[in-house]
């Protein structure tokens, strides 16, 4: 007679309430590691003070998880898997292009 050993993982994965909500926090997580690893590049530099490396990496880590929820809500629109990624690439671009102040701050300096 063979005995096998009973192994219990925990509780079974249960669905999220909002994916959305979910992908735009992993999408902060992310935004906020590699921004905060970027600006601390800059800040061991002495390009920027601590208060302007915080909030920039704030900034991104916000504007990254805006652009993660929205591209994983027009990926999920589309059927096709090829054409779902582009527009989920274009649609976290263009969240995080507006979003991006630098960007807004050298478009309109450059249009004055």
């Amino acid at each position: 007679m063979n005995h096998y050993p009973i192994v219990h993982y925990g509780q079974m994965a249960r669905p999220t309430a909002n994916p959305y909500l979910e992908m735009g926090k992993i999408g902060a997580v992310v935004g906020l590691c590699g921004a905060g690893a970027a600006n601390l590049r800059r800040l061991q530099r002495e390009e920027v003070t601590r208060a302007e490396a915080a909030v920039d990496t704030l900034r991104t880590a916000l504007a990254s998880g805006l652009a993660t929820a929205a591209a994983t809500l027009v990926a999920g629109q589309l059927r096709s898997s090829a054409l779902s990624l582009l527009a989920s690439v274009a649609t976290g671009t263009a969240v995080m292009y507006a979003l991006n102040t630098e960007t807004r701050a050298n478009t309109t300096g450059e249009n004055a």
